[in-house]
């Protein structure tokens, strides 16, 4: 579980990269060619970490809703990060939150 958080928090900061980049530039990335594969592999992802909910759910500060959330917020995050009419605002609190929680099981697994 411990390498997998990792990888999450990694795709994190490279859903925040795609999107600094979308508004500097101000062009959408390609559906099919860019988010598509990408939003795919996070899912992939997301299901390997669904397998943990028990463990994770278990630890401090985590409920089943707040395990939900937590999955819902990066498969939106997958998606909202290549397009540049996303907002700023509520792009970065879903990051915040998203980082605050991965982090969050990453300490308490150890």
């Amino acid at each position: 579980m411990q390498h997998l958080i990792e990888q999450l928090i990694i795709e994190i900061t490279e859903m925040n990269h795609r999107f600094e980049r979308v508004k500097s530039s101000e062009i959408d990335y390609d559906f099919y060619d860019v988010v598509q594969p990408y939003t795919e592999s996070i899912d992939s992802k997301l299901d390997d970490l669904k397998n943990y909910d028990k463990q994770i759910i278990n630890m401090p500060y985590m409920t089943p809703t707040k395990f939900n959330l937590l999955i819902s917020n990066i498969q939106s995050l997958s998606v909202e990060c290549h397009f540049k009419r996303t907002s700023r605002k509520l792009f970065t609190e879903k990051i915040k939150s998203v980082q605050y929680d991965l982090k969050n099981i990453l300490t308490h697994h150890v």
